[in-house]
């Protein structure tokens, strides 16, 4: 590598830049691309996994210019993994693999000569106490494939480590762009929380007991499919399970929660009624906006003051959410559970 500072130094800035603009699965997509060419890497895997004792866990996932059944193939071959043996043996190493080299495995050799992955190495940003860590394997193909160095190492561990931290970064501003008694969280689809999990302990410990670690309670999980929102009347909850973006790639759901509002007990008719009422418009000219009889909009009214507890126009707007939650146009799928 040539001019390894400046090469560091030019990722980081650009790392920075697109993380203002970028979602999380987005930004690590960016990532793997430009270390591609940096490195010189003809495909990568890369996403969360949880590497232990007994091994590692893959929590979510995806892939650079690798077939779909990779990580199927991978799974049968885990615990031949000498990339992760050598991880396990030192988790600040840098572990390579030569499929020409004296340490060999079965496993290795099959997927080496499988996917034609002659060169690996991988880097892990480890996160203590959690459940999911960001890391990238990165594969040079071909027989003429150069090894790695120890300096190309080191600077794969150092940028995964800087990447780890822009997408936490990332991730912490999304779930500030929700309602501000809301927190939001990145879930796979066995209700491993990759992002968000502390926000919402602080905010709904009542709700996710520290004994779930970063697992969904279980009342929860069972909303991962199903998008839309969810009314929680006997947990006082709105859960709101939406496709979180280009973070589908890695088969994440974005899992909003806030507490239950009289607003959210409206029917979708009655809220939209109160929505425009709040905003001052006449019971007439509500009626010409939805499309509706005025009487219509009159009996929604008063099953809209009942449902609130309110008297007056005021304090009709007052009880009306200022900023609708973004998943407001979900309504006609809206969901009660008692």
């Amino acid at each position: 590598m040539k001019n390894k500072l400046n090469l560091f130094s030019n990722y980081v800035l650009e790392l920075n830049s697109e993380a203002r603009e970028r979602d999380v699965g987005s930004l690590l997509g960016w990532s793997a691309h430009t270390l591609s060419d940096i490195l010189g890497f003809d495909s990568a895997w890369y996403g969360w996994a949880q590497i232990d004792a007994n091994g590692p866990i893959i929590h979510a996932s995806t892939t650079l210019n690798l077939p779909g059944h990779y990580y199927d193939y991978w799974t049968g071959i885990s615990e031949q993994d000498l990339l992760v043996e050598q991880f396990l043996k030192n988790t600040r190493s840098t572990p390579t693999y030569d499929r020409h080299g004296r340490s060999q495995t079965d496993g290795m050799q099959g997927l080496s000569d499988a996917y034609g992955l002659k060169k690996m190495t991988m880097a892990m940003a480890l996160r203590p106490g959690r459940a999911a860590s960001l890391w990238m394997s990165v594969y040079r193909g071909g027989e003429a494939a150069r090894a790695w160095t120890q300096e190309e190492c080191a600077f794969l561990q150092c940028v995964i480590d800087h990447t780890a931290d822009a997408a936490r970064r990332v991730a912490l501003r999304d779930e500030k762009a929700v309602d501000a008694d809301a927190s939001s969280i990145l879930v796979n689809d066995q209700g491993v929380a990759i992002f968000g999990v502390n926000s919402v302990r602080e905010r709904f410990g009542h709700i996710w007991s520290r004994h779930d670690g970063d697992r969904l309670p279980p009342f929860l999980t069972e909303y991962i499919d199903q998008p839309g929102e969810h009314i929680l009347i006997d947990r006082g909850l709105v859960a709101v399970c939406e496709k979180a973006h280009s973070d589908m790639a890695f088969g994440l759901q974005k899992l909003t929660l806030r507490p239950l509002r009289k607003f959210d007990l409206l029917t979708p008719r009655e809220r939209d009624v109160a929505r425009v009422l709040a905003s001052g418009k006449s019971h007439k000219e509500t009626a010409r906006i939805l499309g509706v009889a005025p009487s219509t909009v009159r009996n929604h009214t008063q099953a809209i003051y009942a449902k609130l507890g309110v008297d007056n126009r005021a304090n009709l707007a007052a009880s009306v959410p200022r900023v609708p939650h973004a998943t407001e146009g979900l309504d006609a799928g809206l969901t009660r559970h008692a």
